[in-house]
């Protein structure tokens, strides 16, 4: 019987993204090693994907990843050492010399933020901004 784990992570996926993890970071006991596989956090975190469950519904135990928690901190240590762009470069090549990529079929996506209330310089009452922008500096 195949584990949630190997579904979730084939083999032959994890052995493209295994390569591009960075080390483990030292630990001040004197190097301990991680008590929860690389493969496992990286299943959870394709778990996570593609049901769009909260962190705290993940199921940590059935995964094997320690917690949400450790699966977050290494989602945060891999995304801050670029695994992920990396990983879109391998499979974008690997697509591309196959010729798999067809770009008649694109998909654009994009998200908005909110913006800072008062936005970044302040309005101040009374002042419309086309006063706030003709106004002399330190006016």
């Amino acid at each position: 019987m195949t584990s949630l784990v190997d579904r979730l992570l084939p083999e032959e996926l994890w052995q493209r993204i295994q390569p591009l993890l960075p080390a483990p970071p030292p630990r001040s006991r004197g190097g301990v090693p991680r008590r929860v596989p690389d493969r496992n956090c990286v299943a959870a975190l394709i778990f996570m994907a593609r049901t769009s469950m909260p962190w705290s519904l993940l199921p940590a135990k059935e995964l094997g990843c320690g917690s949400a928690t450790t699966c977050w901190r290494r989602l945060d240590e891999w995304a801050k050492a670029g695994v992920f762009d990396q990983l879109q470069v391998v499979v974008l090549d690997e697509l591309g010399e196959a010729g798999r990529i067809d770009l008649e079929r694109v998909s654009v996506d994009s998200f908005s933020l909110r913006a800072v209330k008062g936005g970044p310089d302040r309005r101040k009452p009374g002042r419309s901004r086309q006063a706030r922008v003709q106004a002399a500096p330190g006016r």
